[in-house]
């Protein structure tokens, strides 16, 4: 097994591979839509099946009986759309984004010109990560929230750096606190895809980009682990599901590591007036 091993050409070693056919470098149109795809519909062997799938269970979670006019602020191409059947979602998004037919345009800043107190609920999934100020952009989502409204709001804990512009990572107290000092109050704050759920599937993700150097036992075994991955994509997923599927959300102190953060939070009917723009 251990020759076997050592002479497979797996990613990322040094050993001689057979000389591969050129792949098809995929369009522009073709990558939104394979985004659009694993956030819709994750599958096991997606590159991120579990943290997609946790994301998603813990959103249609949150926003079951959701009804009334809904903002999709920082929409892409709206993935989660389909979560919110009783209500009418609108989206807005800057020039240039994913989604070119988007309802409302951004202006540079992420901001909008709609009314104050325009929507009874604003959805913002992975999108505080990439933006400027994170301080306005949840300002503006309260300010576009009518008193009573809800905020439901995805970000990442532990992720690589991804998507372009890519300028912060949270702890869920942390990003609680930021909510908080926007104005809002927060209902919850869901951590996402915990412990060796998470774990696993980043170990995946890098032998997947990088390969593994041999050498050791902690090299066989890290390439033993490519070797299935490569043979049955699914297999750890498989695994994730079956043995850490109660991790995929927790709420509290227990999990201290974690992918995501889904936050939801209440605009208040007493308004605390907050400044749109930081003085």
């Amino acid at each position: 097994m251990t020759n076997l091993l050592h002479r497979l050409p797996l990613p990322g070693t040094r050993t001689p591979a057979a000389p591969a056919r050129p792949r098809r470098t995929p369009t522009a149109q073709e990558i939104v839509a394979e985004r659009y795809r694993e956030r819709t519909d994750p599958r096991p062997g997606d590159w991120a099946y579990a943290h997609l799938l946790d994301l998603r269970l813990a959103l249609a979670e949150q926003l079951a009986g959701a009804s009334g006019r809904w903002l999709d602020l920082g929409a892409g191409t709206s993935p989660y759309r389909e979560l919110l059947p009783g209500a009418r979602l609108e989206t807005a998004e800057m020039r240039g984004g994913e989604d070119l037919s988007a309802d409302h345009e951004l202006d540079d800043e992420g901001l909008s010109s709609l009314p104050d107190g325009s929507f009874d609920g604003v959805l913002s999934t992975q999108v505080l990560e990439h933006v400027t100020d994170p301080d306005r952009h949840l300002r503006e989502a309260l300010r576009l929230l009518r008193p009573g409204g809800t905020l439901v709001l995805s970000t990442h804990g532990v992720w690589e750096e991804h998507g372009g512009q890519d300028l912060w990572r949270w702890t869920a107290d942390g990003l609680t606190a930021q909510a908080e000092r926007a104005g809002f109050t927060v209902d919850r704050a869901v951590k996402l895809t915990c412990g060796p759920r998470g774990l696993l599937l980043l170990l995946r993700h890098h032998g997947r980009q990088h390969g593994w150097p041999g050498g050791g036992p902690v090299g066989l075994l890290l390439r033993a682990l490519a070797l299935a991955d490569r043979l049955r994509p699914r297999v750890l997923d498989d695994y994730l599901d079956r043995v850490f599927a109660d991790l995929g959300r927790a709420e509290g102190p227990a999990e201290p590591f974690y992918l995501d953060i889904l936050l939801a939070a209440t605009k208040p009917r007493t308004p605390e007036n907050p400044e749109r723009d930081a003085k």
